[in-house]
């Protein structure tokens, strides 16, 4: 399922691998430990995240409440991931969001690598993608922009990573 409704220019899946898998969002704010039901409770816990990171310094909107504590949050490709990574961890544990143990961290490269073959299968030409991840868009994938290749990641996904949410990053 799509995160927005307007129709894909760039699709982004990444796994809470990307992001340091199912960040812990810590220590933005810069002020000491707050209770992060009485904070979440207030503004929300994705605008929270989000106004976490771009006080990091990154250009952001705000994820949904259960992108955050999915770990699911979608890095810009133009930037460096590690550095989104890291900021992204030090938001989560900030929000008491917990990570996901090796277990799961597992699952997803599993989940993910058999996404990639079932694509592989119908576009051979599909890149090797990062443990944990599916990152194509257009402008570094041309078949991307095509709604059949679009149709064929959502089955995969479905198939292969029934859990995985998608959303649109362009």
């Amino acid at each position: 399922m799509r995160t927005t409704n307007r129709p894909p220019t760039r699709i982004l899946v990444t796994a809470v691998l990307a992001l340091g898998l199912a960040s812990g969002l810590t220590g933005c704010a810069g002020g000491g430990a707050t209770d992060p039901d009485s904070t979440t409770a207030a503004a929300g816990l994705g605008a929270q995240w989000g106004s976490c990171m771009r006080s990091a310094g990154f250009d952001v909107q705000d994820p949904s409440d259960d992108q955050v504590r999915s770990g699911s949050v979608v890095a810009p490709q133009s930037i460096d991931q590690e550095e989104f990574g890291t900021a992204a961890d030090s938001c989560a544990t900030e929000l008491g969001v917990q990570r996901a143990d090796s277990a799961a961290k597992e699952q997803w490269r599993r989940e993910y690598d058999q996404v990639a073959s079932c694509v592989r299968d119908a576009y051979s030409d599909f890149p090797e993608q990062r443990p944990g991840t599916l990152s194509f868009d257009e402008a570094t994938y041309p078949p991307a922009d095509d709604p059949e290749f679009q149709q064929l990641v959502d089955e995969c996904l479905q198939r292969y990573s029934p859990d995985t949410k998608t959303q649109d990053a362009g």
